[in-house]
């Protein structure tokens, strides 16, 4: 048998040496880190905190629900039901006490309604808390409306409330709120990566991933417990992934990555379902624009990668969601409406168009409520807080829409101005196109479907915001767009601009609350 080595022989190696190297090599990765992106997420971390700190417990869109989900998730092991109905709730005993005792289920969507927050409701509180059991944790066993959605999110929030410091409910809460944000700090570094694949400017960079971080209703949302944010975390990702490959070329790392995202996408969420289209768009688009040409056996090799990640993923989506994991099925009733013969593809095109442009003379009235452009793009997609009852004043949103529209204009001014440019990269503008139509087509068509059963809309603006990092781009590229020392000076306002509506949402949401 050979001796062992001694350590302290010459020419071995040092614990503190290989610790050296590794501190070494890691104060490199540091200071290559880009300063300007530390900044902004900094400064996205500090605003995310702030919603997730002002916002009263539940008081998000459905957070109430959601965070039911990854409680009875955390306590038992399983999904909750969206069909059981026994008696029970879908919350626990301990969420439904603190909803009733501090009075956070009559806050929700009620702008005069207060929590019960003085000292006796706070003790009555505290009292119950230090006797809850993990049983009175784990009885939401009956029948949740989020239920149906599919399980990523829950199961990463899951480990999120294991890992809470306390015990408490609110410990539990806060834990999934700051992972949350974990999640939109991902997406801000991947509008950062998106523009790197397009400009090596370092302001066009900065820049695109600002408006991002200070987009208010993103920036909210990423303060509670909510599946969407994961959802636009995952399309961020793959928008970023998918220029990549644009621009660089298909190989079996980038295809298997964008089969993963559009699978873990799938698994997010039932909208999710749109980033299927877009996967063989953008695939197709590499291969055709490969130079130089990609090998046949290459090619297979990184598409057969990515089929077989992307049917893994669907096999778990069809487990959990079509397949009665999670009790339900994604937009049943909706889809009920295209067998029964009431979707017309007439009456679904009239819609769409007067979601957008005013009706024409020869055209029906449309299907529902007067809801289109300026509800979607402008009142719930820049900020509509709370339970959509925190709202800015009606002439903020008035000078949005102008905004939007202007900018609208100024897009098609930049692409009219440097088509040459957009010529040479067709298949990266056309990759983005088919992100973008794919989500909105699939918005459109259930809110349809919605309209015929029960007359609502169903389609609000943070259902757009996995398309925050096209839309950061189209900024940048306007502003690209400008002459020299305008574009830089149109980015600071854009960002200013979204700092003012952050600090004034705040200001609102706290007035709403607290005053």
């Amino acid at each position: 048998m050979a001796a062992s080595r001694d350590p302290r022989a010459p020419g071995a190696k040092q614990p503190t040496e290989s610790l050296g190297r590794v501190a070494s090599a890691l104060g490199r990765r540091l200071r290559a880190f880009p300063a300007p992106l530390a900044l902004v997420l900094v400064a996205a971390a500090i605003l995310a905190s702030g919603w997730a700190l002002l916002l009263p417990p539940f008081q998000g869109p459905d957070e109430s629900e959601h965070f039911a989900y990854v409680q009875h998730l955390a306590e038992t092991g399983d999904a909750p039901s969206s069909t059981t109905f026994d008696g029970a709730g879908s919350h626990s005993s301990e969420q439904t006490t603190a909803m009733d005792a501090l009075g956070l289920r009559m806050l929700m969507g009620i702008p005069g309604a207060r929590p019960l927050w003085n000292a006796a409701d706070q003790q009555r509180w505290d009292d119950y808390e230090r006797s809850a059991t993990q049983a009175q944790r784990s009885d939401g066993d009956g029948a949740n409306p989020i239920a149906k959605n599919p399980p990523l999110y829950y199961a990463y929030e899951a480990l999120a409330y294991k890992a809470a410091p306390g015990d408490s409910l609110y410990d539990h809460l806060l834990a999934t709120r700051v992972a949350n944000i974990v999640l939109f700090l991902i997406t801000v570094a991947c509008a950062w990566l998106a523009a790197a694949e397009l400009t090596a400017r370092i302001w066009v960079r900065t820049l695109t991933a600002a408006v991002v971080a200070v987009q208010p209703q993103l920036t909210s949302m990423a303060g509670i417990v909510n599946a969407d944010t994961l959802l636009v975390t995952v399309w961020s990702a793959f928008t970023a992934l998918a220029l990549r490959t644009l621009v660089r070329g298909l190989n079996t790392r980038r295809v298997a990555g964008l089969s993963a995202l559009a699978a873990a996408s799938a698994l997010t969420h039932g909208r999710g379902l749109a980033l299927l289209p877009p996967l063989a768009v953008v695939v197709a688009l590499a291969w055709w624009r490969q130079q130089p040409p990609i090998a046949r056996r290459a090619a297979l090799r990184a598409c057969g990668a990515g089929a077989v990640v992307l049917a893994v993923g669907l096999f778990l989506f069809r487990l959990f969601v079509a397949g009665g994991g999670s009790g339900g099925s994604l937009y049943g009733d909706q889809t009920n409406y295209i067998h029964q013969g009431g979707f017309g593809i007439g009456q679904f095109a009239q819609q769409v168009w007067q979601f957008y442009l005013p009706r024409l003379p020869f055209l029906p009235s449309r299907v529902g409520p007067d809801y289109g452009f300026r509800q979607m793009f402008v009142e719930t997609f820049f900020g509509s807080f709370g339970w959509l009852e925190v709202r800015f004043p009606a002439r903020v949103y008035t000078a949005l829409k102008a905004g939007m529209l202007l900018g609208l204009v100024a897009l098609f001014w930049a692409g009219w101005t440097r088509r040459e440019l957009l010529r040479e990269r067709v298949h990266v503008l056309l990759g983005l196109l088919a992100i973008c139509g794919s989500l909105l087509a699939l918005l459109h068509l259930v809110s349809y479907l919605a309209l015929l059963g029960s007359g609502d809309p169903l389609i609000v603006g943070r259902y757009a915001l996995p398309l925050i990092v096209p839309f950061a781009l189209a900024i940048a590229f306007i502003a690209t767009s400008l002459p020299r020392r305008l574009g830089p000076f149109l980015g600071a306002a854009v960002i200013a601009l979204g700092i003012v509506l952050q600090l004034s949402g705040m200001l609102i949401t706290v007035e709403r609350f607290y005053a």
